[in-house]
């Protein structure tokens, strides 16, 4: 049992002790950065296109994907700098891998079994009406193992890029060290071989299947090398006006030129009526993304401590975990609505509140998962991840169908007593700081699924004549844990 113990309260030290090192390193730059995409992504996912065209988003709104692929260029450039590697046997060490591991792959497998099992409640559980419902026939059934959930979310597009850039960079990293100004050209070089291919070779999609083989070029990692390029070359100098990064002012303005072409005349490179370059992200955008990305890094201290920059730096921080809250949130919504773009053309006060609820429930949960991340003991973790998805199932479930247009009077008690749940146990572990016993944890947990899945059924199934019944079963094991959490905190030591 000792060893047992051990092994899971000890199983992710070193990853720990990787994330303190960083911590202790990092840039706040970064950190506000980050958190100012982050809120940038999760507007650009709930309003439509029809009212993004007519303010000017590719200037602003749509540098977020670009600014954080310059930043993971950066931010691995910085870490083998730090660690002192060179060689591709140290860059591809299991050190390395383990804390990519832990760091991404772990979160997003969570995220896959629960937003699968929430996606499936919501569907009535026909996974063919969830895979042809949430995104069919964008993606083909391959890309469910390159990183596409079976419940797709927006932004689901972009993991399998950070997973190829686990594979990939260490070998680019190798290559600069190398030869830098070669292996940035070459950036560009693969970038640019990889449109001309989707060209040739796919040219007019006129099928489903040329839809799919498209869909794996633009996920994959060197589809946007030349970011990357750009923030590896920066982190060994992030001067925005030395000698070494005059040439991204030369870039800059013909970036600068082709996005306001692009955003307000519609412009395209088009060959034969078929467009040259795919995607809203390419070598002419980055630049542009670039120079802003070098500015915030010379006007913004490296460090700062007072309250509001640890707030952002806790954010930014925690982007990877909001990132992906919000794939799960959107794609309820989008389950429940039919779309995740509620803010259109003629959109009401109610739509314009449907967005701050988005920020305050994605930001605040994709950072209480990144500090549940930091939880050691392994079946507490567990537990957490459970108390997580189904009050945030709850939340959003409730803030986009109870608090829109037409407004429901009934709510289910069993759905009010999840809400009052969520909020208690958010007071007993981040305000009193007072964190129940992982026994006592365990049965709140099946408190919560218990009454999950009777609201499931209130909602679904149950006659209003079985309610009574089904409130006293809940108030009864509602006591239960009451007494066991009064027991637990009266007998500590």
């Amino acid at each position: 049992m000792k060893n047992r113990k051990q092994f899971t309260e000890l199983v992710l030290v070193e990853a720990e002790k990787e994330k303190l090192e960083e911590s202790g390193k990092s840039f706040f730059q970064i950190d506000f950065l980050k958190a100012a995409m982050i809120i940038l992504v999760i507007f650009d996912h709930m309003v439509s296109w029809g009212v993004k065209s007519e303010i000017g988003v590719t200037l602003w709104e749509r540098i977020s994907i670009p600014v954080f692929l310059v930043i993971m260029g950066f931010n691995m450039g910085i870490s083998f700098q730090r660690k002192g590697v060179s060689t591709l046997k140290e860059l591809y060490s299991w050190s390395y891998f383990k804390s990519k591991i832990l760091r991404y792959i772990v979160p997003f497998l969570v995220l896959y079994g629960f937003s699968t099992l929430i996606g499936l409640i919501l569907y009535q559980f026909d996974i063919t009406a969830m895979y042809r419902g949430q995104y069919y026939p964008e993606h083909g059934f391959i890309q469910l193992f390159t990183g596409i959930l079976p419940f797709w979310g927006p932004g689901n597009w972009f993991i399998p890029v950070i997973f190829g850039s686990i594979v990939l960079f260490p070998l680019v990293y190798w290559v600069f060290t190398k030869k830098p100004v070669l292996t940035l050209i070459l950036c560009f070089a693969i970038e640019i071989i990889m449109q001309l291919i989707v060209f040739f070779f796919l040219g007019q999609i006129t099928s489903w299947e040329e839809s799919y083989i498209l869909s794996l070029f633009m996920t994959s990692f060197p589809f946007y090398l030349s970011a990357i390029g750009l923030g590896l070359w920066f982190s060994f100098n992030r001067k925005p006006f030395s000698r070494r990064n005059l040439f991204i002012w030369i870039l800059f303005p013909i970036s600068l030129i082709y996005m306001i072409y692009y955003q307000f005349f519609g412009f395209q490179f088009r060959i034969g009526g078929v467009p040259l370059l795919r995607g809203d992200y390419h070598f002419l955008i980055f630049p542009y993304s670039a120079v802003i990305f070098l500015l915030v890094m010379m006007v913004l201290p490296q460090k700062s401590d007072n309250k509001f920059s640890r707030a952002i730096s806790l954010i930014g921080k925690s982007t990877y975990h909001i990132f992906l809250t919000q794939m799960l949130g959107y794609g309820m919504i989008s389950a429940i609505w039919g779309t995740h773009y509620i803010i259109d053309v003629g959109f009401t006060i109610f739509d314009a509140l449907n967005l701050i609820y988005a920020w305050i429930v994605f930001i605040s949960f994709g950072v209480l998962w990144y500090k549940m991340d930091q939880e050691k003991n392994i079946i507490r973790r567990l537990l957490y991840y459970v108390n997580f998805f189904l009050v945030l199932a709850v939340i959003v479930y409730s803030m986009f169908v109870w608090l829109n247009p037409p407004f429901i009077v009934w709510v289910p008690i069993p759905l009010i007593i999840i809400l009052i749940y969520g909020g208690a146990g958010l007071i007993i572990n981040f305000a009193l700081k007072k964190p129940l016993k992982t026994t006592t944890l365990a049965i709140w947990t099946s408190f919560l699924v218990y009454d999950f899945i009777i609201t499931i059924l209130y909602l679904k199934i149950l006659p209003p004549t079985e309610y009574l019944i089904q409130n006293i079963t809940i108030g009864t094991f509602l006591l239960f844990a009451i007494i066991s959490t009064v027991l637990d905190y009266t007998l500590r030591k």
